[in-house]
């Protein structure tokens, strides 16, 4: 998983649930209104830092109970080769996702 941010705490995301938001790295799209063009690469412009997964995965172990959902957004989420294991992982933790 190709991770470019963490918004630890969210309350507008997940409609009714506090969750965590969770920004990919990489789009195939090229929309004019992207309100995260920093995720998209672009030729010769350095890439934001990438977010390691076990960092991700240890701040929601730390917060079960509290937190009650993740959503994955980008960039473009699908296009990551194991965002079905992730969500999967998620969902064993105890959080819904979106």
């Amino acid at each position: 998983m190709n991770i470019g941010g963490l918004h630890r705490c969210s309350l507008v995301d997940y409609p009714g649930a506090p969750a965590a938001v969770v920004f990919t790295l990489g789009c195939n799209f090229r929309c004019w209104y992207c309100h995260n063009p920093e995720l998209v690469p672009v030729p010769g412009i350095p890439q934001p830092r990438l977010v390691a997964w076990e960092a991700v995965a240890e701040f929601l172990t730390r917060r079960r109970g509290l937190l009650q959902a993740v959503v994955f957004s980008g960039g473009e989420p699908t296009l990551q080769q194991d965002l079905a294991e992730t969500l999967a992982a998620v969902r064993a933790g105890g959080c819904r996702t979106k």
